[in-house]
């Protein structure tokens, strides 16, 4: 069914926090940046290296979410692993070092949307409920959102690794819901992965939309949205 042919009016919006609400694609380029003058300074070819680090992350990250490695493991690996695709042998101290820097840059200097405080004020005034969901390293994610105030603009937070589950496991969707007393057909999720917010929250009983702010993932048969201001059709039914 089409996401925009409702049949249960929206009580609850849930929103992913990463490349949804914060740009972490422009703070993840900053800490890259400086990571690359360290590594500069290392005598590293700093290039290289971080051109692997993203495919590197990304399977680390997913091991991660599937609980398969521990917030310790993952981040022990995801910056000593493109040494190893280059064949540099790097010092602990050095991965310690990028690992700091990049995750000061990200979790304490992370940067909003400009659509998100005033889609989330109205949401508020028409009586919507609003929740952020993400899989994020629970210290990490905490840390953004003290930076930007958004706990206190959301009803509720939820990260997978305090719950004990992640997207796209249906519990990490229904613990949200639960927690306001309603069917999960009155909750949209909203968030920029096809996989694991558009087609996990449809798997799971919710409705959806893909956020799709650089239309980058085409058509593929999901109802998306360029602006989080397109949410707020979604709760003038209340």
């Amino acid at each position: 069914m089409d996401q925009h042919e409702r049949t249960m009016p929206t009580k609850l919006v849930i929103f992913d926090l990463d490349d949804t609400l914060i740009d972490f694609a422009t703070t993840r380029q900053t800490a890259y940046a400086q990571m690359g003058k360290l590594l500069e300074q290392e005598g590293i070819d700093a290039q290289a290296y971080l051109q692997a680090c993203p495919p590197v992350d990304r399977a680390l990250f997913a091991l991660f979410e599937q609980g398969k490695l521990t917030r310790a493991e993952y981040r022990a690996r995801r910056f000593r692993e493109p040494f190893d695709t280059l064949g540099v042998v790097a010092s602990d101290e050095l991965v310690i070092r990028l690992n700091t820097l990049f995750m000061d840059v990200v979790n304490d200097t992370p940067l909003l949307y400009d659509d998100v405080l005033p889609v989330l004020a109205q949401l508020r005034e028409r009586d919507v409920r609003t929740a952020i969901l993400t899989n994020g390293p629970s210290d990490g994610q905490r840390r953004k959102l003290k930076a930007t105030g958004l706990a206190e603009l959301v009803d509720h937070v939820a990260i997978g690794e305090e719950q004990g589950f992640s997207k796209p496991l249906p519990q990490a969707f229904h613990s949200v819901v639960g927690r306001f007393g309603m069917d999960s057909g009155h909750a949209l999720m909203v968030g920029d992965s096809p996989l694991l917010d558009y087609d996990a929250a449809l798997n799971a009983g919710l409705q959806a939309l893909l956020l799709d702010r650089g239309g980058c993932h085409g058509e593929g048969g999901r109802a998306s949205i360029r602006s989080l201001e397109a949410v707020l059709p979604f709760g003038n039914d209340q």
